[in-house]
């Protein structure tokens, strides 16, 4: 089940459970979709069969689907998550594939992201999430590619799968740097917030704050997080 990048088949390809037909599913289209009990489905497909096994004269079927459809926002909040962590890992390898020239994701890497989202990896004492790796890795690609052209300078020259693994360890390694950067980032944009609101407050009364050295600060302290994730 790959993911699709095509315009018109964008997405993970997954067959719907009741009409057995075969779609596609990214973010754009992904309420579009429910996973339910290991199966997936076209919304209105699953909403068909929920309506009409609900109505069953056997009780058993009639109960299980009416338990369905009046719990039918769970669902969809489970499946989402579902849906939306299948789509972010498929995003992890379509971005392996772009960064490092390889045509397949390599088992061995298959298999240590596994170890990393599930934090079985050595030396891991948490799991790190898809999107926090890819977000980390699209940051430090360029890095990556550095270290990289210096080793290839000094002699040591790596396999894909290699090098890929490589990688991965110095990302982990930089996991809980990242954690403090993404945090600094939520307090600078909490703090820009406040500050707008202020300014919107001042505005409504007749005063209007330009305090060019404050602004100042706040720039000079988002340019210091940049630095942080290093």
């Amino acid at each position: 089940m790959r993911y699709i990048k095509d315009e018109q088949h964008m997405g993970i390809k997954r067959k719907c459970g009741c009409c057995k037909e075969y779609f596609y599913i990214s973010n754009n289209n992904i309420d579009d979709a429910i996973y339910y009990d290991k199966q997936t489905y076209h919304s209105s497909c699953f909403i068909n069969i929920c309506n009409k096994r609900s109505k069953m004269k056997r009780e058993d079927i009639s109960q299980k689907w009416t338990w369905v459809l009046d719990h039918l926002d769970q669902i969809r909040k489970e499946s989402y998550q579902h849906l939306s962590l299948s789509i972010t890992k498929e995003n992890v390898f379509e971005f392996i594939k772009d960064a490092y020239d390889v045509t397949i994701v390599p088992t061995t890497v298959w298999q240590k992201l596994g170890e990393i989202y599930n934090g079985t990896f050595k030396g891991m004492s948490v799991g790190i999430p898809p999107e926090h790796l890819l977000d980390m890795w699209k940051r430090k690609i360029d890095m990556l590619n550095g270290i990289a052209d210096r080793n290839k300078t000094k002699g040591i020259v790596m396999s894909s799968d290699k090098r890929i693994n490589y990688d991965l360890s110095i990302l982990v390694n930089k996991y809980d740097s990242y954690l403090r950067w993404l945090e600094k980032q939520k307090i600078i944009a909490s703090e820009k917030e406040i500050e707008k609101n202020e300014n919107i407050v001042g505005k409504s009364i007749g005063y209007t704050a330009s305090n060019n050295s404050e602004k100042n600060v706040s720039d000079d302290i988002s340019a210091l997080v940049d630095d942080i994730f290093g």
